[in-house]
């Protein structure tokens, strides 16, 4: 296992799409396999397939103009023909609020390319808002 750059620079590429609706990020890292999967921040979006490639495709033109995402905190790795990587981008929405979701993506190249085969993002909670006292209690 080594540290990429390339999924690095496309991780960030796919935030820079969905600021600027380059449906072209999603022709080229995004895989049209079955095996796509996406589970997005909303309860709903649990995707797979063509519909999960389709929700992606959607997400790069739906938020054009209504965002900016800057990326920071990024990690991906390779081993063989399989990548993944992890970032915490910082997305500033139009109103001035803000939100830093985590973010994780799996890679597989394709014909000599990197596709993403799965996606999680997810809006963090405190375990004591999520779980109550649950966590808190075993711990003492």
């Amino acid at each position: 296992m080594h540290e990429s750059t390339e999924l690095c620079n496309i991780i960030t590429g796919w935030f820079k799409a969905v600021e600027t609706g380059d449906i072209t990020w999603c022709d080229r890292h995004i895989s049209a396999s079955p095996d796509l999967r996406v589970v997005g921040t909303d309860p709903e979006e649990w995707l797979k397939g063509a519909l999960a490639e389709a929700f992606m495709r959607r997400e790069a033109v739906h938020v054009v103009g209504k965002l900016t995402a800057r990326v920071r905190d990024i990690e991906a790795y390779v081993e063989g023909d399989i990548g993944w990587g992890i970032a915490r981008p910082e997305i500033t929405m139009l109103n001035g609020g803000k939100v830093t979701p985590r973010w994780s993506a799996v890679f597989r190249r394709e014909s000599g390319e990197w596709k993403m085969v799965q996606l999680h993002a997810s809006v963090a909670m405190g375990n004591e808002a999520a779980f109550g006292d649950t966590f808190g209690a075993a711990q003492n």
